[in-house]
């Protein structure tokens, strides 16, 4: 079984009723970007987890549905064929508010220059982090210990309360200890029964 996502592979993000299936990975890419077809659930979405990507650019295509994004304090309401862009560093979340499920496409592309290349294959890119998620039991079941442990490890996504240094340094002190307690940032795969 493989260690990295690949184009196919889905994940199912309970916490925001969402499910995951990749089109390419970031490994499949160079580092230089990975998408993935994201379907979105009446109501569903991170609308109460807004988070940043210091070095990554997300945009979304909304295929089908309407969604309301928050992009650095701004409210958006962006309907089937328009797209809109989260820039590095800007504090986004979104909200299905359609009475259906939303297909949208999710696109992350990295915004500087860099091994992206090696850290994708070392699996420091947020797609192969989802995977890691998903293996630990799933978003909306892993603790705040392990999204942090999970968020400092890779370095890709942050709550905006606290700035990204800070979260590194907690994460540099708590990822220890959190080890004692068997949460990693890094989960094997398991074979198939």
């Amino acid at each position: 079984m493989s260690d990295l996502p690949r184009s196919g592979i889905t994940i199912v993000n309970e916490g925001i009723h969402s499910k995951f299936v990749y089109r390419e990975t970031s490994i499949e890419t160079g580092g230089k970007f990975y998408e993935w077809d994201n379907f979105v659930e009446p109501g569903g979405g991170p609308k109460s987890i807004p988070h940043v990507h210091p070095h990554m650019r997300e945009s979304f295509e909304v295929v089908d549905g309407e969604v309301r994004f928050v992009v650095d304090g701004k409210e958006h309401l962006v309907k089937a064929g328009s797209k809109i862009v989260a820039e590095p560093g800007q504090v986004h979340a979104f909200e299905n508010v359609s009475g259906n499920s939303v297909h949208m496409i999710s696109r992350f592309e990295a915004a500087e220059a860099g091994p992206w290349e090696e850290r994708a294959r070392d699996g420091l890119l947020p797609d192969t982090s989802f995977v890691q998620v998903d293996r630990a039991g799933g978003m909306g079941n892993v603790s705040f210990v392990q999204m942090l442990v999970f968020a400092t490890h890779t370095k890709q996504s942050y709550p905006p309360v606290v700035p990204t240094w800070a979260w590194d340094s907690i994460g540099f002190v708590i990822a220890p200890t959190a080890r004692l307690f068997g949460v990693h940032a890094y989960y094997p795969p398991t074979e198939p029964k």
